[in-house]
């Protein structure tokens, strides 16, 4: 585990694993309240492939420090910005589950010639809520009765999430509670990054992008619902849809081979 200051004092926690190619390097960000570990699967596919892979906890999430003050997308967007300055990466693909989808979206807006691809898993992007021209989610009160819901019976709100919200798939109990405890690991203060999917506002952002752009989704995903994700393919210049049959909100946990083969036939096409 490495660490990176980016506020005052404050750190975000990140892994890098270098590949074996001269292919980007495929960076995760993870969805609300998440961390890297979620993404294991994931990693560990995408080095034994030869790939780069950085991932890292969002602010507040994980291992990086909890009490981050700009827990805003676009603050998280600038912290992929700042991983890859760190790290001198000028080749980067990019792939969000979930608000992650949002952040890598801001992200994308900033990193200029070094984007080579970009990836949606179930992305909160465009927008989460409907709007004029935008059908498609809930409403920003939807969003803001979610972050009251959690803040007043945290634990209980994130065990009803992993255990009856996120999986429609079979992954077993064990599965479920891996991801109930990784998200025990958030503090409240990772809550205002949720509430800002209630008014964020992307389109503009991703029409200008022209990266090759693959988004995914399960066919019965209730978290993010699949229009959103039909609508952002539509809306990238290079975008292509892929409808994984029979899963939910987590489509690279339910069905990991699936996942793998469209992902990483993905990135076969994208040079350096």
């Amino acid at each position: 585990m490495s660490r990176l200051t980016v506020e005052g004092s404050r750190t975000l926690s990140f892994e890098f694993y270098p590949g074996r190619s001269a292919g980007p390097v495929v960076i995760l960000s993870h969805g609300w309240g998440m961390n890297a570990r979620a993404w294991d699967d994931v990693t560990a596919g995408l080095s034994d492939a030869g790939y780069g892979v950085l991932v890292y906890d969002h602010r507040a999430c994980g291992q990086s420090d909890k009490d981050f003050r700009d827990v805003s997308i676009a603050a998280l967007g600038s912290d992929i910005v700042a991983l890859c300055d760190h790290l001198s990466l000028s080749s980067v693909v990019l792939n969000g589950w979930s608000l992650g989808g949002a952040v890598v979206v801001d992200a994308a807006s900033k990193l200029g010639a070094r984007l080579k691809g970009l990836v949606l898993t179930g992305g909160a992007s465009p927008r989460y809520t409907q709007a004029e021209g935008f059908p498609h989610g809930g409403t920003p009160a939807d969003v803001a009765g979610t972050v009251a819901a959690l803040r007043a019976d945290r634990v209980n709100f994130l065990h009803d999430l992993y255990f009856q919200g996120v999986f429609v798939a079979p992954v077993g109990d064990i599965v479920k509670e891996h991801a109930f405890e990784l998200a025990l690991q958030a503090s409240p203060a990772a809550d205002a990054s949720l509430g800002a999917l209630a008014t964020i506002d992307q389109r503009d952002i991703m029409k200008k992008l022209n990266v090759p752009a693959l988004v995914i989704t399960g066919d019965q995903d209730g978290v993010v619902p699949p229009g959103i994700a039909e609508f952002a393919s539509k809306l990238l210049s290079q975008g292509k849809l892929a409808v994984m049959k029979g899963c939910g909100h987590a489509p690279f946990i339910e069905d990991r081979a699936t996942y793998t083969n469209l992902l990483h036939g993905f990135l076969k096409g994208i040079a350096a």
